[in-house]
């Protein structure tokens, strides 16, 4: 529990902090020693940024204290919470500053946020209600998006996150999705799929055949 309390609180700060910077003149600041990041940006990017950190920290509060089961470590905190600040600053900076209209990029970016987010809500919602019933103790959930894909959250996450970028529309947010997927491709994936194996067995491995790791049919 200290974990939970302490990854919801540091990131809750984040999404403040990002607030500050979008729409209560953080930003102006810096104005005077980086003119670029003054409040010349985009009202309507900078609030669809805020909404948009605002979903995801609710969507995190339900993941800790509904959805997740496990425990959560502390190495586990202090990656998230880093890799988060990294994002957010970089969002809330480019896309902040960013004083183009609101085009089709931005609304492509908004479908990606808006699938992604649901995504990766519905499939631990799913996950999490299909766990609750006694016959299915210690059983490999294998249903829902989890059929087309073994990480399905995590392709969520890629794809609103992907769509928060094109909102910003900044070229260099580019790197957050790339990393995000190097992340899940050599980090992530490797990992939970060894601890599932673990757990599971030849039930996970009879899974693994026959479901793509992140994108349905694909990969």
């Amino acid at each position: 529990m200290p974990q939970r309390l302490s990854l919801v609180l540091m990131v809750g700060a984040l999404v403040l902090l990002s607030w500050w910077l979008l729409l209560g003149g953080g930003l102006a600041v810096w104005q005077g020693r980086f003119p670029r990041l003054g409040q010349s940006g985009d009202a309507g990017r900078r609030l669809l940024l805020a909404a948009g950190f605002a979903i995801y920290y609710v969507r995190i509060l339900f993941t800790e204290f509904v959805f997740l089961r496990r425990g959560v470590a502390w190495s586990e905190v202090f990656t998230i919470v880093p890799w988060l600040a990294f994002i957010f600053a970089l969002l809330a900076v480019t896309g902040g500053g960013n004083a183009a209209p609101l085009g089709a990029a931005a609304a492509v970016g908004g479908v990606l946020f808006v699938v992604g987010s649901w995504m990766n809500s519905y499939a631990e919602y799913a996950r999490h209600r299909w766990k609750q019933r006694p016959e299915n103790t210690r059983r490999l959930y294998t249903e829902g998006l989890f059929r087309y894909s073994r990480h399905p959250n995590y392709l969520g996450d890629l794809l609103s996150f992907s769509g928060l970028c094109l909102i910003a529309g900044h070229w260099l947010t580019a790197i957050v999705p790339l990393l995000m997927l190097a992340g899940f491709v050599f980090v992530n994936i490797p990992i939970l799929d060894s601890h599932l194996r673990d757990h599971y067995g030849s039930d996970f491995d009879e899974y693994a055949r026959r479901t793509r790791k992140l994108f349905p049919y694909l990969y």
